[in-house]
């Protein structure tokens, strides 16, 4: 792989992470009314959307690059359409701020609603399809590697398993589980600047293993 092709991936994907790590966290609450009038609901919430944005960015460049190993290039795919899915619950989530007043009143919340239905959904799909990338693209050395992978699952599955835990069950401690995209924000700057080994030479007369067409 080039490096100007290398370069066009790993910087979105580097700020990815940065905009996650660097920005306010989400703000604590014990109930939703409180962290929707916290004043970091829309930084916060804000920089997470432009994350999502910039790694699904990233991860279309990588696609487009060269094609990739028959593993990573499907899950690349549901990762790519599993972050487009996110991109949209993260802007109904953002704007759901719109709907402290109607909270507070005890009126109809259609913003908070739909963000939380959406969560339920989306949360999962983006979880999963996020380990199925970093555990195929690792093992066959297309994105990150071994040594950082474990960072990635782990943040990954709390962020997937945060929202329908949290929404479902209204147990507060899964709350806790939300703190996985700034885990998994760690993994997307990692992979965008660990260095890829390049995979050992075919031996000749090996067979040739399938790759995915752009």
């Amino acid at each position: 792989m080039s490096t100007t092709s290398s370069l066009r991936w790993r910087i979105p994907l580097l700020l990815a992470g940065v905009l996650i790590l660097a920005g306010p966290q989400h703000p604590r609450g014990s109930t939703m009314l409180q962290m929707l009038g916290h004043a970091d609901w829309l930084p916060s919430h804000v920089l997470m959307t432009a994350s999502i944005i910039a790694f699904g960015v990233g991860l279309a460049l990588l696609r487009r690059g060269q094609p990739q190993p028959e593993r990573t290039a499907r899950w690349l795919r549901y990762a790519i359409i599993a972050t487009a899915m996110q991109t949209v619950e993260a802007v109904v989530h953002t704007a759901a701020v719109v709907d402290h007043a109607n909270l507070a009143a005890g009126r109809a919340t259609p913003v908070l609603t739909t963000h939380l239905a959406m969560a339920v959904a989306v949360y999962p799909l983006f979880g999963a399809a996020v380990v199925g990338l970093i555990v195929a693209a690792a093992r066959e050395r297309v994105l990150g590697s071994w040594w950082i992978a474990w960072i990635g699952i782990i943040g990954a599955s709390a962020h997937g398993a945060a929202a329908p835990l949290r929404i479902l069950t209204g147990y507060e401690p899964f709350s806790i589980l939300f703190a996985g995209i700034v885990v998994l924000a760690l993994w997307m700057a990692l992979a965008g600047v660990w260095p890829l080994r390049a995979a050992a030479p075919a031996r000749r007369g090996a067979p040739v293993p399938a790759v995915a067409r752009n």
